[in-house]
């Protein structure tokens, strides 16, 4: 402007006539308009790159923007899933660079988008990852008999071998075991693939494995049901051990009585149930035993109980010889019994714990100096169990 008006009066001596005002105004305000702005003519558009370290879905990435912030301008970047899940990354500035480390998680197209705004109109640049699924491959396969078959132990066998990763190794491996859709057990199959489980009952049952893998990702598969069926048996072998006090007086001995004795045996024997397929019914068991008494003397007995069965334990009556093979001390006697169930020790037995108080028949009426008190365990050698693979 300074350069036109120093131009009219160069020219004004010589003649010629000087522009009107108004002109020279619109002159003016043209020639600033047709020059831009700091703000629009130095900008440049962002340049976005979008890079993962690898082709699965647990891959690290980073996006970085290089671009001017002139005049307030803004910068923000998003990151939208392949689920389309959109969030807002907090960036890293070094000058004009600015970047987001992180890990995708999912499978599929990744999209980071940068705005910048602010003094002109918003300039925008976009970058997409697309990421296949890195999951491991999950495998489990149930080995069971394929016809019914009778367990004391009834058990199957889970087979997770043939699970791999994608990329790596696979470090850890569980196989989650449910009877009826409840969790009865978790079982660690990392070191040992190939895992055997005791059914705890009769019932549906399903595995679930789930493996992870060095990078971390995880994948989860099922087994096919297994259907257990309870037997219910005609009849079962026991097997007592027990242990206690003795006292008897002794015919062998004239005017004497021996005094109490520690006293320890075992036995076996046979239960029939009254009705197999009840929780609570009658019973019938016959047991032999054997032991030791009065300083290493050794003795055997036959007993016949009737009990009642029920799903805590059993309570009853019986009776049975004493002492036989050594007429000096035979003798018959009737005693009371009662046990209670203790943990299984398989899914096909039942342990019990148990007490017996015996009056013995030849002094029955001076009990104090006829007596024998026991405690032990019976073992309930039950078939309880078959399993069949559906």
């Amino acid at each position: 402007m300074l350069l036109m008006l120093s131009f009219l009066r160069v020219l004004r001596p010589a003649g010629i006539v000087a522009l009107p005002p108004k002109l020279v105004a619109i002159a003016t305000l043209t020639a600033f308009a047709g020059a831009p702005t700091g703000a629009q003519a130095f900008r440049d558009p962002p340049v976005i790159h979008f890079d993962a370290s690898g082709e699965h879905s647990f891959s690290s990435v980073r996006v970085t923007v290089d671009v001017s912030l002139e005049g307030g301008a803004r910068l923000a970047v998003s990151l939208t899933s392949p689920s389309g899940v959109e969030e807002s990354l907090s960036l890293d500035r070094d000058g004009n660079r600015f970047s987001w480390t992180g890990q995708l998680t999912e499978a599929g197209t990744w999209r980071a988008e940068a705005t910048v705004s602010g003094g002109g109109p918003p300039e925008t640049a976009s970058a997409t990852v697309w990421l296949r699924n890195g999951a491991p491959t999950c495998s489990l396969a149930i080995t069971a008999p394929e016809q019914p078959t009778h367990y004391l132990a009834a058990e199957f066998v889970a087979n997770s071998c043939d699970a791999v990763a994608q990329t790596g190794q696979i470090v850890s491996r569980y196989i989650t075991v449910l009877q009826d859709g409840v969790q009865v057990s978790t079982l660690d199959a990392s070191d040992q693939c190939e895992r055997r489980f005791i059914v705890p009952g009769g019932g549906t049952y399903e595995a679930t494995l789930t493996v992870v893998d060095d990078r971390g990702a995880m994948a989860t598969c099922s087994s096919a049901d297994l259907g257990v069926g309870a037997l219910y048996p005609r009849f079962w072998p026991i097997a007592d051990f027990a242990t206690g006090t003795y006292n008897s007086e002794r015919t062998d001995v004239a005017d004497s009585v021996s005094g109490a004795a520690w006293l320890g045996g075992g036995g076996i024997g046979i239960t029939v149930p009254q009705d197999a397929t009840a929780n609570r019914t009658n019973a019938i068991s016959i047991r032999a035993g054997g032991g030791f008494a009065h300083n290493f003397w050794i003795g055997s007995s036959l007993d016949i109980l009737v009990t009642r069965q029920t799903p805590a334990g059993f309570f009853g009556l019986g009776a049975g010889l004493w002492g036989i093979g050594d007429t000096d001390i035979l003798d018959g006697g009737v005693f009371g019994t009662t046990g209670f169930n203790l943990p299984r020790y398989t899914g096909a037995g039942q342990l019990q714990a148990f007490t017996e108080l015996r009056l013995f028949a030849r002094r029955i009426s001076r009990p104090q100096d006829n007596f024998s008190a026991i405690v032990g365990l019976r073992l309930n050698l039950k078939r309880t169990h078959r399993i069949q693979a559906r």
